[in-house]
């Protein structure tokens, strides 16, 4: 049997359009932040979890230890984050949201808030619960490291005594 040339019967061609798309309408979306979706991304993880330096950033977000560095002094430079000194290891800097950087994300996530609901508000709850849980599986079966470093991560987190901002 012949197997199918059309983009739309692939899921992962769906997944990469619906990506795509979305990244495209959140970039519009949060354009008078002047800031990158990685700037924002960075702030959201740092907001999630204060205890992360720029190379768990780079991890999280699947770009370079030397982007995220670039997009951290970015950062740094406009006010929406500060880089303190590490209590316990000074080769490390501890990143920490600026009152200016908590009010730009708060503005971001507002926007992605009405999109997300947009476009999935054709499901119910059920559907979306399930949806959520069906790509949590495959994200793991492709990398089974995310497991891990969430679970570092938030070990880490307990260790510190940090408690997350959600």
């Amino acid at each position: 049997m012949a197997k199918s040339m059309n983009p739309g019967d692939y899921i992962t061609c769906l997944m990469s359009q619906l990506t795509h798309t979305m990244e495209h309408q959140m970039a519009s979306a949060v354009k008078d932040t002047n800031l990158t979706l990685l700037q924002l991304s960075a702030l959201a993880e740092l907001n999630h979890n204060g205890t992360l330096s720029t190379a768990d950033l780079a991890r999280l977000t699947f770009v370079t230890p030397q982007n995220m560095s670039l997009t951290v002094s970015k950062l740094a430079a406009g006010g929406y984050l500060l880089r303190k000194s590490h209590p316990t290891n000074a080769r490390v800097k501890r990143l920490v949201l600026t009152s200016q950087g908590l009010k730009a994300l708060h503005r971001a996530v507002a926007r992605a808030v009405v999109l997300e609901r947009d476009m999935f508000s054709p499901l119910s709850s059920r559907q979306k619960s399930e949806l959520r849980s069906q790509l949590r599986i495959c994200l793991t079966r492709l990398n089974p490291a995310l497991l891990k470093r969430k679970s570092t991560l938030a070990a880490r987190s307990r260790r510190t005594g940090h408690r997350s901002s959600r």
